[in-house]
């Protein structure tokens, strides 16, 4: 079979042909596209790195997390300089990366995490459903990041008996599907923010059919009630000082309950959740 590289018409710009098949696939062009135009980016003028390519290089480089941002474009462009006319062609320098980089900003990103990252799991897939519901776990972690005055302002520091910790440090939420590790959300906050507040933001992200685990450190009877509310269901640790109400013992061993808020005039009102207690 007979094959013939690619054309390169002559009024093409670098930055228009640039493609990579294994990004297309997930983060296909025409998506971010639209992000871009839902945000209102656009430019009039198509340079040597237009916003597309500046989102897909924002990409590359959490995949060629050791490489330098200038070394990565060089990649990106590597495939294509076999076949262009200009065989000098040099694609953008750092100064033009940086403008660009400020130029998109953060919404772009965060609206094409929210728009791809979506669950991945089919009903094939090993520990990813159980009794019909798709399982999905939220869990908070602490990052370090950049030393630097601007993150030690936002972002904060552990502070122990031996001092400041090296780095300001962040706190992550992801929201995760369980059979693929996928991380379906995610949000980070200052050093001393409590998990809840993450968890309570990703609730946004939690759909019918899941059964959403979570620790005892994130327990709250609000995130139950919301999470109810999305038509989703909990799995949880409860804290040693919840007391939940019995209500009937089952056959199993486990016990059905109530659990109640801890504001007070809530519970004069009578307002509580049914549960099914597993000890």
């Amino acid at each position: 079979m007979g094959y013939k590289l690619r054309e390169i018409e002559a009024e093409s710009k670098f930055s228009q042909e640039l493609n990579l098949a294994f990004i297309e696939r997930i983060v296909p062009q025409a998506t971010i596209a639209g992000v871009l135009i839902g945000e209102g980016l656009q430019t009039e003028r198509e340079r040597k790195l237009n916003l597309w390519l500046t989102v897909l290089l924002i990409i590359m480089i959490n995949i060629y997390t050791t490489d330098s941002i200038s070394a990565v474009l060089e990649k990106i462009a590597q495939g294509l300089r076999y076949i262009w006319p200009d065989p000098d062609y040099q694609v953008a320098n750092a100064s033009a990366i940086s403008y660009r980089r400020y130029q998109v900003g953060a919404r772009p990103l965060v609206a094409l995490f929210h728009q791809v990252c979506q669950p991945l799991a089919t009903p094939d897939t090993p520990g990813a459903f159980l009794f019909g519901l798709r399982l999905m776990a939220l869990d908070g972690t602490t990052e370090d990041v950049p030393d630097t005055p601007a993150n030690a302002v936002a972002f904060g520091r552990h502070q122990s008996d031996r001092g400041p910790s090296a780095f300001p440090q962040v706190k992550g939420v992801y929201l995760v599907e369980c059979g693929t590790h996928a991380i379906v959300d995610a949000g980070f906050w200052p050093y001393h923010t409590s998990e809840r507040v993450g968890g309570f933001r990703l609730l946004r992200s939690v759909k019918a059919g899941m059964l959403l685990m979570w620790d005892r450190g994130l327990h709250d009877y609000e995130m139950f009630v919301q999470t109810r509310q999305r038509e989703a269901h909990v799995l949880s640790r409860l804290p040693a000082h919840v007391k939940p109400e019995v209500v009937q013992a089952l056959a199993d061993g486990s016990y059905l309950a109530y659990l109640q808020p801890s504001d007070y005039r809530r519970r004069k009102a009578g307002e509580k959740l049914l549960v099914r207690v597993i000890e």
